[in-house]
C-alpha cells in the first residue's frame, strides 16, 4: 500500500499567493506612476518634490520586495524554484484557469516598464549632473575643454592655469 503525501500547497496557500500577487500588481502600477512623477520632478528641477517622490518610490520598492518574498516562500513550499522555469511549473500545477499566470505576466510587464522608467530617470539625472559640473568648471575658470591664448598670442590649453571669469 503506497502512501500519498498531501500536496503542501493548500487551497488556502494558493489564495494567499493570489492575494499577494494582486497586491504586487497594484504596487507595481503605483510605482510606475511614481516614476512618472519622478520624471516630472527631475525635468522641472524641483528638489523638494523630487525628495518626496524618491521617498515614495523607496517605500513602494520595500513593499514590493516584501510581497516578492512571500510569493517566493509559497512557490518553494509547493516544491518549485522561484525562477522562470519554476514559476512555469508552479502555474501549470496550481493555476488551472490561468488567472494567476495572467496576473504574473502583468506584474512582470509592469516591472519591466518600471525598470525602463527608472533607467531613463537615471540618465536625466546624470545629464543634469554633467551640465552642473560643466557650469561650475566654467564659472571657476576651468572648463577643461577650451583653448585660450596668452598675452603673446600663443595657444594655451585650458585647465589648471585657466582664470576664473572674474579674473579674466
Amino acid at each position: 500500500m503506497g502512501s500519498h503525501q498531501p500536496d503542501p500547497m493548500t487551497a488556502n496557500h494558493m489564495s494567499q499567493f493570489i492575494q499577494s500577487l494582486e497586491c504586487s500588481v497594484q504596487l507595481s502600477l503605483q510605482l510606475e506612476r511614481t516614476l512618472l512623477d519622478e520624471t516630472r520632478a527631475i525635468e522641472m528641477r524641483d528638489p523638494d518634490d523630487l525628495l518626496r517622490v524618491v521617498a515614495d518610490k523607496q517605500n513602494l520598492v520595500v513593499q514590493l520586495e516584501a510581497e516578492t518574498g512571500k510569493q517566493k516562500q509559497w512557490v518553494e513550499l509547493a516544491g518549485h524554484t522561484f525562477t522562470p522555469v519554476g514559476m512555469a511549473k508552479f502555474f501549470a500545477s496550481f493555476d488551472q484557469d490561468r488567472r494567476s499566470l495572467d496576473r504574473w505576466s502583468s506584474l512582470r510587464e509592469s516591472i519591466a516598464r518600471c525598470d525602463r522608467l527608472n533607467q531613463a530617470n537615471a540618465r536625466l539625472i546624470e545629464r543634469d549632473r554633467q551640465r552642473i559640473n560643466l557650469t561650475l568648471r566654467i564659472l571657476s575658470g576651468d572648463d577643461g575643454f577650451s583653448t585660450t591664448y596668452n598675452l603673446r598670442g600663443s595657444r594655451e590649453p585650458g585647465g589648471l592655469r585657466s582664470r576664473s571669469i572674474s579674473q579674466a
